[in-house]
């Protein structure tokens, strides 16, 4: 289990409970999902019991106010300690979250995380090329864009590049 305690937000393991709480209040970002989110209780189990069986290496937690209120999910997917290295990924559950610091303060702990407990010397990260908020959080913790995947994602009514970010020790 994992639990990492910020001033404003604590990242841990989600619980099936919370799991729910989140999805039944996250909104789709028509920026970054050009469908609308509609929550189903028997898909969110089920993405609940596919999370659980690749916590070993695909570990996701909640981001947690600290009253307990479950704000977002974090993700250290595909963790190889073969080639010391994971990525990175965040989604808060809708705007009353974002802007704020959560996820920046996220964002922060994870990275101490990765670099100083699971001990991995690099982490990978991408992002649209239209998300600049998430790109300046990237150069604000000195992730550098290595790559541009030219329209990678199709967003129904427009094209979007993939920018993938490295931050290494």
């Amino acid at each position: 289990m994992i639990v990492l305690k910020g001033k404003k937000v604590t990242l841990k393991t989600f619980t099936r409970g919370e799991h729910h709480q989140f999805w039944q209040k996250y909104v789709a970002d028509p920026g970054m999902d050009p469908e609308p989110y509609i929550y189903d209780k028997e898909h969110v189990d089920n993405r609940y019991d596919i999370i659980t069986e690749k916590e070993s290496w695909y570990p996701r937690v909640g981001v947690f106010l600290q009253d307990g209120t479950p704000i977002g999910e974090l993700s250290f997917k595909r963790i190889n300690y073969e080639k010391s290295q994971c990525e990175l990924g965040i989604v808060l559950a809708n705007d009353d979250y974002k802007g704020l610091g959560y996820g920046t303060e996220a964002f922060e702990l994870a990275i101490d995380y990765i670099f100083n407990t699971l001990k991995l010397k690099n982490i990978l990260a991408d992002t649209m090329g239209s998300n600049v908020k998430m790109q300046k959080i990237l150069k604000k913790f000195g992730f550098g864009l290595f790559n541009r995947e030219g329209q990678y994602y199709d967003m129904g009514n427009r094209k979007e590049d993939k920018l993938n970010y490295k931050l290494s020790i």
